[in-house]
């Protein structure tokens, strides 16, 4: 008779093992042991014992006979071996005679590590102890400690540049295709802990002002798959980072000239980047900020004063633009010094920021309100020159200076016998503050495409605006991976300190992020019913192998819990359905 025990609950903690049984042709629930007491962890561990028992070719047995010792995540881990084993990425590590752990299976141990349960490293023995990779990997537990850890951190980094060359490698053998445009960005993120010499004081992007912040590098292909990265020393701007990795890459993978075309942010761009990037024989397509179109030749700004909100898409039109999609509509500029131009207009660009001028309109008027509040209250006289300065200051700094203007007429408070001299603020609307505004709306909703790569001719580098346009979308791949990246490394407290930690732990960041957006790009071309990694892990997670004893018959085993359809399905789709096999498992001493 097959185990079928299940864990049923009544109310509050109480619950009952029951066993189903049909009677007269009628289903019917025996109850085997009432549970009371039972905390939610307890009550989820009684249920995985169940659930890895069910399957099992036993007698029903006593209850107080059956005792599910200890449980290990299996499937999850497994299954991410299984991906790193695909890129065959432990053959970049070289063996070690005599090492009783080599470098390459724990760098497999920290990458599965930080896609599943990313944390400090000082934690990464306790989680690793809780699987069952030892037994994936044939190693014996023991020997993985933290000191062991640290020690293999530099040993990873050191061979960072062969990681990065086999990466490219291996990824052009698979698809020389999607090597031919490859994205580039910056970012940056934080350490906390005792010290990182790599970092330096500054504001980050999205946390603010950090004493420890690092600043990333990312090179990716048009899949999104990662082939170079790094942390940048003495970084100040993002304008001055492209000419030295643009070199280094060169070097590094023997890039053919006009080989590769990048693609990056309007941020990076500045002429002497872009002459650069031509003397070293790069094609690129970038965009310039909405403050330099109107220095560009053959370009009329003036001609965009009569568009708005409600006619934009009818002038556009009737000034030469073509219709790419409903939210973006092009026109060809010219050739400048063998660049490109294509001028972008965005509708809902346009709206965006037309709105938020005029919230940032308010906010001042909002402040000098205030101000005029704080003035007519004063305790003290005040100083025209340092009152006008302290509210100039202010304006500047809401970047709402020349939309506004006032003046500042005297007011006398009388108080207690006593004049304090002070001044009552008069908003005023003048013709530069009219000026400004218009002069910013001429610009409202256009952006602006710069490549050097041709748009007739005969070789692999001709890009037509729509491909141009489609080209610069595509990288958000690259803001996708920095923002799954940065998930892994915002991890609070770090406890790496050392540059060549820091760089190592940066690499084992990415070469997670390769599984994940394995794992990504597989799930968009087949539909499972789950979309993304991080859902593929919750779903594995729950397949744990359990240690069961049944004290009257002196038995002991591991046995792997019952697989859910999901998990078959996950499994099929990326072949690896060896990891539930019965020859597999009993090869590691499990039922």
């Amino acid at each position: 008779m097959a185990f079928n025990w299940y864990l049923k609950h009544h109310h509050h903690n109480y619950y009952s093992l029951v066993e189903p049984y049909r009677e007269n042709g009628k289903n019917r629930h025996r109850v085997i042991k009432y549970l009371s007491g039972l905390t939610q962890d307890e009550a989820q561990q009684v249920r995985r014992g169940l659930a890895v028992m069910k399957g099992l070719d036993i007698e029903t047995i006593k209850v107080d006979d059956l005792i599910f010792a200890n449980h290990w995540r299996y499937l999850d881990v497994a299954f991410l071996d299984v991906i790193w084993k695909q890129w065959k990425l432990s053959k970049i590590f070289p063996k070690s005679d005599g090492k009783d752990v080599q470098t390459s299976e724990i760098a497999k141990i920290l990458t599965i590590y930080r896609c599943l349960d990313p944390g400090s490293y000082l934690s990464a023995v306790d989680w690793f102890n809780k699987t069952t990779l030892d037994r994936i990997l044939h190693l014996n537990g023991q020997h993985i400690n933290k000191s062991r850890i640290f020690r293999e951190l530099d040993l990873i980094e050191d061979r960072k540049e062969d990681i990065e060359r086999y990466l490219y490698k291996a990824l052009k053998k698979r698809d020389e295709d999607n090597m031919h445009i490859v994205f580039y960005d910056l970012t940056d993120s934080y350490f906390e802990g005792r010290k990182c010499e790599l970092a330096s004081a500054g504001r980050t992007k999205s946390n603010g002002f950090r004493k420890k912040r690092v600043v990333l590098s990312l090179l990716v292909n048009s899949r999104g798959y990662p082939f170079a990265w790094d942390i940048l020393e003495d970084y100040t701007a993002d304008v001055e980072t492209i000419k030295d990795l643009s070199t280094q890459w060169k070097t590094e993978f023997k890039f053919g000239d006009n080989e590769i075309v990048l693609v990056f942010d309007r941020g990076m761009v500045s002429d002497e980047n872009l002459k650069h990037l031509e003397l070293e024989k790069y094609k690129y397509i970038t965009a310039l900020d909405k403050n330099q179109i109107p220095n560009m030749q053959n370009v009329n700004i003036e001609r965009f004063e009569s568009v708005n909100e409600e006619n934009m898409t009818e002038q556009i039109l009737k000034m030469g633009f073509k219709k790419y999609d409903d939210s973006t509509y092009y026109e060809t500029v010219g050739t400048v010094d063998g660049r490109r131009y294509v001028m972008i207009f965005n509708p809902e660009m346009l709206k965006d920021q037309r709105k938020s001028r005029k919230e940032l309109i308010q906010r001042a008027k909002d402040y000098l309100d205030e101000e005029n509040k704080a003035l007519s209250g004063a305790k003290k006289s005040r100083n025209r020159d340092k009152t006008r300065d302290r509210i100039d200051k202010q304006l500047k700094a809401m970047k709402a200076k020349n939309f506004v203007d006032y003046d500042l007429e005297p007011l006398v408070i009388k108080e207690e016998g006593k004049e304090i001299n002070s001044f009552r603020i008069v908003p005023k609307e003048t013709d530069e503050n009219r000026e400004a505004i218009k002069k910013k709306e001429r610009t409202d909703g256009l952006w602006t495409i710069v490549t050097n790569t041709p748009s007739k001719g005969g070789d692999k580098n001709i890009f037509t605006e729509d491909d141009l346009i489609r080209a610069y979308r595509d990288k958000n791949q690259i803001e996708q991976a920095f923002k799954d990246v940065k998930s892994f490394i915002k991890i609070q407290p770090f406890n790496v300190w050392t540059p060549k930690h820091v760089r190592a732990h940066y690499t084992i960041c990415v070469l997670s992020y390769l599984l994940d957006i394995t794992i990504a790009n597989r799930l968009k071309e087949v539909d499972i019913g789950v979309r993304s990694p991080q859902k593929v892990y919750e779903v594995l997670k729950e397949g744990i192998i359990g240690k069961i004893t049944i004290k009257s018959m002196g038995d002991e085993f591991f046995k792997l819990m019952t697989l859910q359809s999901q998990q078959k399905a996950i499994l099929e789709l990326f072949r690896s359905e060896n990891v539930v096999r019965r020859e597999y498992l009993k090869s590691m001493g499990i039922k």
